[in-house]
């Protein structure tokens, strides 16, 4: 039987440039679709005739096909083999794109939203599949600059997402957004079968696998109380970074006047700022302080926005920005080293999904703490409310982090 996908040697690829490359290229995907419809939820909501409380479905849909998503793609990659689930994920990623740049209604765009999700769900835990495959090809272990790259990758995405759809909203509309998946697909695609790894042969899974997939994942969970505290602490953090991007977008644009463009400038310095500190922090192998200053960053940042009103000045919108940005990177890389040291070897891509799915858990509750909130728009009395449920949920991140003390 003839290979249909071409031959890569492990031990040619190493831990190199083209490696590090063709796994970050797939995981940006999920943060760009992620952070891109924050500008775009308001114009979508008026070409429909649908207010906040209904666009709102538009960031959940995505991230409950991808909570489900995660954990799945991860045990697939680990059975399966990665590089074949990355390339079906991007076949997903290119349709939703299709289908979302075509939708005629309101409910396509959903469902556009979720075949995304549910394509972009591969990435993350294919890479880290990746990484540990190649270290025990390799017998070394893993540079910790590889493990830090796809943090930086997700950081630098999320920042280019807003302004990025902003232009595109501005050039062709809110249906560019979608369209802009095919393209990145197909280099997606191309990188993993120039630079990644083969695969070798499946794992043959008996009738059982599922109930033997749910029982395993069960038991390292229950066995391991300190991964649990991390995918914990993980989605109350995504709770309140995802209820910043999302809504105090929507206030920048429906109460501060800002058009599209403007909010996802404004909204830049986060991701910037938080590419930048996230490569500083991923060459150390420190964990639990920066966890301990990323979640009292979190606090601040979400105190800072009942201190807002539509005279608000621009220069502290950056700065509210900027603490966000900073939170943001810490508990990014700080919480994927601690997963990537607790997690079970040979499960890595199940754990590593698992961590994703937790973090959007917490999207999904932004989402709904924003439709309920918000209602038809956002005003400045609104985003207070969501403010005050916000300092609560940061404080108990703090309270999680300190008593952790095992990832000290």
């Amino acid at each position: 039987m003839t290979r249909v996908l071409p031959a890569v040697n492990p031990v040619s690829v190493g831990f190199g440039r083209r490696f590090v490359v063709a796994i970050c290229t797939g995981s940006v995907l999920n943060p760009i679709n992620s952070s891109i419809i924050a500008v775009a939820l308001v114009a979508i909501g008026q070409a429909f005739g649908v207010g906040a409380d209904r666009t709102a479905w538009l960031v959940s849909a995505l991230y409950l096909a991808t909570a489900v998503g995660q954990p799945t793609m991860g045990k697939l990659a680990d059975r399966v083999g990665p590089r074949r689930v990355y390339l079906a994920g991007l076949a997903l990623v290119a349709a939703g794109g299709l289908i979302g740049f075509l939708a005629n209604a309101f409910g396509w765009v959903v469902l556009a939203r979720v075949i995304i999700g549910l394509g972009t769900s591969a990435a993350y835990p294919v890479a880290i599949t990746m990484v540990r495959q190649q270290s025990e090809r390799l017998h070394q272990s893993a540079p910790g600059g590889v493990l830090g790259a796809l943090a930086v990758a997700g950081q630098v995405t999320m920042a280019v997402g807003p302004p990025l759809g902003g232009l595109l909203i501005a050039a062709g509309g809110w249906r560019s957004i979608f369209l802009v998946n095919i393209p990145l697909a197909l280099i997606g695609a191309a990188l993993a079968l120039l630079w990644l790894p083969t695969d070798e042969k499946p794992t043959v899974e008996s009738s059982a696998g599922a109930l033997h997939f749910v029982t395993g994942l069960t038991r390292m969970l229950v066995g391991n109380r300190a991964l649990v505290a991390t995918y914990l602490r993980y989605a109350l953090t995504f709770l309140v970074t995802y209820s910043f991007v999302y809504g105090w977008t929507q206030w920048l644009e429906q109460s501060a006047g800002l058009s599209a463009s403007a909010a996802g400038l404004v909204l830049m310095p986060s991701f910037v700022v938080a590419a930048v500190v996230s490569a500083i922090v991923s060459r150390h192998r420190a964990i639990w302080l920066p966890l301990l200053i990323g979640a009292v960053l979190l606090t601040v940042g979400s105190a800072a926005l009942l201190m807002l009103t539509t005279s608000t000045p621009v220069w502290v919108f950056v700065v509210i920005s900027v603490i966000f940005g900073v939170q943001n990177a810490m508990m990014v890389v700080a919480n994927q080293a601690a997963m990537y040291a607790q997690a079970p070897a040979a499960d890595t891509g199940t754990a590593a999904g698992l961590l994703r799915t937790f973090m959007y858990l917490g999207a999904i509750g932004a989402a709904s703490l924003i439709s309920v909130t918000y209602r038809d728009r956002a005003t400045d009395a609104s985003l207070h409310s969501l403010a005050v449920v916000l300092v609560g949920a940061s404080i108990l991140v703090v309270v999680m982090t300190v008593l952790n003390s095992r990832s000290r």
